[in-house]
């Protein structure tokens, strides 16, 4: 039998070499690699941006050129990529931005995470029969809608970190959207790959995206002037107008008039969008890998897996003498990994609803007991623990959630400021649905869609008001209380399982950035170890090394756009990753 399986995992290998068919419309994977693409964008200097979009890279970089701040560089980078890049994030999403003040010498996690509208309830997502709604049906309904945050992020970070005039920042943008563009393959292909999905519920989207049921010509300037009209009373007004003011006003009449086509839907309220507020937390940090690493806390499930992740991966190995050729590195990693997605899956919600054992779940003794019972388990689906004060388990156990549409921005200006920001519109995207010329988010299915399971309230149910748990997971790492590198990246639900290879690779392994976002990604789903297929920098090792006896394993491609800044021998280093269009850029 083990030749067998041997025999089987070398053809899955040779097929894969083959060639590569097309990629499956997938919850856990909507947005995959850009595939035959190798050369890994770099940069160095004494202010550094990288961005999954060429186009966004530039406009940053002029910011800082002209003496703006990385909150002024990440307000027109991420304005840009809601023109250029409108399949992974934009003005009607929300996101999570991790900020060192270098003359304060202070870090903050600024939330702009969507919330559910006031008319939001349990059951928003079930059938008439009490059913989940099938996934694509879900994304496309107006009750999938959050309220988005990433403006008001935007503006709250501009008005404490910025130099620059707002409006400045903004014209980038809006002379994109007004005068267009060249669209990328990437953004092509996800238009391909939205209307597989389902877009008949958007006749906006459609005439836009696909005028005459095609995707705009890729060597012709595409724009969007609703957009562009968008972009310039926020220029003109200022963030706050998208939530009070006449941009508020144009939302809540485009939102209101898709309500006639959903009749169910209960609608926004103009106090859902004056009500909301970025929500200032404190980072989550923890001692790994001989460093001090940070991120952002719940309502991000993603930091805290990173971190465990990380933790349970120091216990049941020795990284001293580990390398990329390990096998057994590998293979904890993973597992590692799905331990890990047990907790964070379970214990993590809205923090305004009460307490999460956040803390307890990182203690060195809930560490040690969850990695010895790793290290005895079969190959099942591990269970949530059972961290110290809690003697039961209080919520019901819900299946895994989703995330896709999203993207990673890390910048560095010449003063030391870093900004480390994922956003994301979830699925490609989001909802298809376009108000005011924005690609409008479907966060609100990161909710558990059964609020209740065997008579207990899911953690992470759908409530008005609240946060749904997220996956997105920025990090910033720190040396002697100094910041030697910052990463992120999108990939859904896999993101904890991105950040942690790629701190592994660049913590423990030593590997320099480039290396490090372009080695292989592991993902543990459902018991099988998922190896990534055809990625930018070979496998290391044999995949045959990696196959045991009690381990089901398969090859497939794994989407994730890792930006990663590096402070090396006196100057910070960028990479982008290359499964997607990123580009590094800096100044001397």
């Amino acid at each position: 039998m083990a030749m067998l399986r041997t025999l089987l995992l070398i053809l899955g290998c040779c097929s894969w070499a083959a060639g590569v068919a097309a990629v499956p419309v997938s919850r856990d994977d909507p947005e995959s690699s850009d595939p035959g693409r190798r050369r890994i964008s770099t940069a160095a200097g004494s202010a550094v941006v990288v961005t999954a979009n060429p186009l966004a890279s530039s406009a940053a970089l002029s910011v800082l050129r002209d003496g703006g701040s990385a909150a002024d560089a990440l307000v027109t980078a991420q304005a840009v990529l809601a023109v250029v890049e409108p399949q992974s994030s934009g003005l009607a999403g929300g996101g999570f931005l991790l900020f060192w003040d270098a003359q304060q010498q202070s870090l903050e996690v600024l939330d702009g995470r969507e919330v559910a509208p006031q008319s939001s309830r349990p059951d928003d997502l079930l059938s008439p029969s009490g059913d989940p709604l099938p996934w694509r049906e879900a994304t496309a309904r107006l009750d999938a809608i959050g309220i988005p945050g990433t403006v008001a992020l935007l503006w709250d970070a501009h008005q404490q970190y910025g130099r620059l005039p707002w409006a400045s920042t903004l014209q980038p943008a809006i002379r994109l959207a007004r005068d267009g563009f060249r669209p990328s393959p990437r953004l092509l292909r996800s238009i391909s790959l939205a209307q597989r999905i389902g877009v008949s519920h958007s006749p906006a989207f459609e005439s836009l995206y696909l005028p005459g049921g095609q995707p705009p010509p890729a060597d012709q300037l595409f724009g969007n002037p609703a957009l562009a009209h968008t972009l310039e009373t926020l220029a003109r007004d200022g963030g706050p107008v998208f939530y009070r003011g006449v941009l508020a006003r144009r939302i809540l009449q485009q939102m209101g008039a898709l309500q006639a086509s959903e009749p169910g839907f209960r609608g926004w309220s103009q106090s859902d969008l004056s009500s909301y507020a970025v929500e200032r937390r404190q980072p989550l940090c923890s001692e790994q890998l001989q460093h001090r690493i940070c991120t952002v806390p719940p309502p991000s499930s993603g930091g805290l897996a990173v971190l465990q992740t990380l933790a349970l991966l120091e216990q049941s190995t020795d990284l001293s003498i580990s390398s990329a050729t390990d096998p057994q590195t590998w293979r904890q990693l993973a597992r590692a990994q799905a331990w890990a997605d047990a907790d964070r899956l379970y214990w993590v919600h809205d923090p305004i609803d009460g307490t999460i054992p956040v803390r307890a779940l990182l203690d060195p003794t809930y560490i040690q007991t969850r990695s010895t019972a790793m290290g005895t388990s079969t190959g099942a689906r591990p269970a949530p623990g059972l961290p110290a004060g809690i003697d039961h388990y209080p919520y019901g156990r819900p299946g895994k959630g989703r995330e896709q549409g999203t993207t990673h921005i890390a910048i560095v200006d010449s003063d030391g400021n870093l900004a480390s920001y994922t956003a994301s519109v979830e699925t490609v995207f989001g909802s298809r649905h376009l108000v005011a010329g924005m690609v409008m988010n479907n966060q609100l299915t990161d909710f558990a869609f059964r609020p209740t399971i065997q008579g207990k309230p899911v953690a992470n149910r759908r409530r008005a008001g609240r946060r749904p748990v997220s996956s997105m997971a920025p990090v910033i790492v720190f040396r002697n209380d100094a910041p030697v590198l910052s990463v992120g990246s999108p990939g859904g639900r896999s993101i904890p399982h991105v950040l942690s290879r790629v701190l592994l690779a660049s913590l423990a392994w030593q590997e320099p950035p480039a290396r490090a976002v372009g080695l292989p990604h592991v993902s543990m789903r459902q018991a099988t170890l998922v190896l990534e297929k055809e990625p930018p920098l070979p496998w290391t090792l044999s995949a045959a090394k990696l196959q045991t006896s009690d381990q089901p394993v398969r090859f497939q491609r794994l989407g994730s756009g890792t930006g990663l800044l590096q402070w090396i021998n006196g100057r910070w280093h960028g990479a982008a990753d290359p499964r997607r269009e990123g580009k590094a850029l800096a100044l001397p």
